[in-house]
């Protein structure tokens, strides 16, 4: 049976599938025309330097074109777009590190609204191995880059009032873990040039096993980043048994729409070596609680995402479930999305769990979630180098834009690290995906909750047409609808009031490229969604 394709467009490639040290970070934003500035690490086949890569998609869907965007052996790369009140003026903002005999970190400013003017006067921030760097562009223009200690364990900060041209001495010097982890953002509310900088910092008790044992740390700024406030530790991890969680090195946050803080991190179980349980965490300033964003898997009974003896290895610096990212909507409903596998049987030839994304949504600003997606859902058991689907590195714009989500991540075609010695060095494609953003909290993967509402597609795979089959428990009215991977509306299948009882309709895919559909039924109980891969 053919499985599904990774959804989202290629926009270009990389044979180094490694992405960050420590979180994520941001790697793709959105500008109030609704262009969407991404960027890249890039190696190129049968290289050892990196390269910034960059391109841009246009409101209407199509692509400016992968570019190079530095002029040298550069890596682990990020940006942020600069703040305009004429959309036309806002530019992509990207930071890296310079290798070779000395370790710098830099920024350079687009020439103008997605020129593609690179190399644009790239300014460094001049202080040695001050590197793995951080982000962000505050509403009143400021640009904060925080950055990791090489061969140390500490995270700095400085701030450029002049895009640039001059920089403040070092702003913090926080402790940190042995795998360097930052974050920033901006407030993206008018009046606001709120900033808030996140890091996990070791936790020393009797349980402690290396870097996965830490706390979550925050600092707030409301100037943009010129003044910051005291360090706040808002997990207080306690020696086990007291607790049974850490925080590993991959937080990342959000200011919603009432400018409160929202942070996520990934917890791994102590009872467990390393990082062979994890969960998904949320925390909000209002109420200052702790909740869990998602829900265990169907493939075992347990109230974490695990990785077990039976399957395949997550590898080095990786868990069953990590590096969230939030995104909010204009009804200041949170989405929170990850990386992970929740199917310990999904792992590549060489034994590597083949990675997918996953998202939930929080109605209540976190207090609860929804059950999770698998949005992606690309399984590729036993696939071979060059033939995996490990969906990886994922960053999202932090905000809905005309109800899409857009997402940009590397399509590992031989998952785990291969810097680390995992897996085997293929060509990546880089892919940026906008879809709606309904389809996060739709239900498609467990069984094991019984629904009102089924649906089922045959033959699926399908090539010339297939048969769609649903049953209502409930009378009401229902829309039918196809999809396709971007989540763009393809053709309604059936509508009206209908009357408890089974429905059939037919679907001609005939005229309908290869890959991946969905077909969603949105009845008034609740929405149900199973992709359909059309193949010939």
């Amino acid at each position: 049976m053919a499985k599904a394709e990774a959804p989202g467009d290629q926009i270009g490639i990389t044979w180094y599938d490694y992405q960050a040290n420590g979180s994520f970070g941001q790697r793709i934003d959105v500008d109030d025309n609704g262009q969407a500035h991404i960027d890249w690490m890039k190696m190129d086949a049968g290289q050892t330097q990196r390269f910034c890569a960059w391109n841009a998609r246009y409101a209407n869907g199509s692509y400016y074109g992968e570019t190079q965007a530095c002029w040298s052996w550069t890596g682990y790369v990020q940006l942020d777009i600069t703040r305009d009140a004429n959309p036309d003026d806002q530019r992509t903002v990207i930071t890296f590190h310079e290798f070779g005999a000395t370790y710098y970190s830099w920024i350079d400013i687009d020439g103008g609204n997605l020129w593609g003017a690179w190399s644009n006067d790239p300014k460094n921030v001049n202080v040695l191995n001050h590197v793995w760097l951080k982000l962000a562009v505050a509403n009143n223009g400021n640009i904060v880059m925080v950055t990791g200690h090489f061969g140390g364990s500490e995270h700095h900060g400085y701030v450029t009032t002049d895009e640039g041209a001059t920089w403040s001495s070092d702003l913090f010097n926080d402790d940190s873990c042995a795998t360097l982890s930052q974050f920033i953002r901006a407030s993206e509310n008018t009046g606001s040039n709120k900033m808030v900088f996140v890091n996990t910092s070791f936790i020393t008790d009797s349980a402690v096993i290396g870097q996965v044992d830490n706390d979550v740390f925050y600092r707030l700024s409301t100037d943009g980043g010129v003044t910051w406030g005291s360090r706040i530790n808002l997990t207080n991890y306690q020696p086990y048994p007291v607790d049974s969680i850490r925080a590993y090195c991959n937080v990342n946050a959000i200011f919603d729409n009432s400018d409160n803080l929202h942070i996520v991190w990934a917890g791994r179980r102590v009872t467990d070596n390393y990082y062979e349980a994890s969960n998904i965490y949320h925390w909000d300033e209002v109420s200052g609680n702790i909740t869990i964003v998602n829900s265990p898997s169907i493939y075992y009974t347990n109230p974490w995402w695990i990785e077990t003896a039976s399957g395949g290895d997550f590898g080095n610096w990786r868990m069953p479930a990590d590096q969230p990212q939030l995104i909010v909507d204009a009804n200041n409903d949170l989405y929170c999305l990850w990386c992970g596998n929740d199917d310990y049987n999904d792992y590549a030839a060489d034994g590597y769990i083949n990675g997918e994304i996953y998202g939930a949504i929080s109605y209540d600003n976190g207090a609860t979630w929804t059950d999770y997606t698998n949005l992606t859902n690309t399984r590729s058991p036993g696939a071979g180098p060059g033939a995996c689907d490990d969906e990886d590195y994922m960053t999202a714009c932090p905000k809905v834009v005309n109800d899409s989500i857009f997402v940009t991540y590397v399509e590992d075609k031989d998952a785990g690290g291969w810097p680390q010695t995992e897996g085997t060095l293929t060509e990546n494609p880089v892919r940026c995906w906008v879809f709606h953003k309904s389809w996060v909290g739709i239900e498609e993967h467990n069984n094991n909750v019984q629904v009102t509402t089924s649906l089922n597609l045959y033959p699926n795979p399908a090539a010339n047409g297939s048969a769609v089959s649903y049953t209502l428990a409930r009378s009401g009215n229902v829309s039918l609808n196809l999809f396709d991977a971007t989540g763009r509306f393809i053709s309604n299948l059936d509508t009206g009031n209908k009357v408890a009882g089974t429905y059939n309709v037919d679907i001609d895919t005939r005229e309908l490229a290869n890959g991946t559909y969905f077909v969603i039924l949105d009845t008034p109980v609740e929405k149900v969604s199973r992709s359909l891969v059309i193949i010939r």
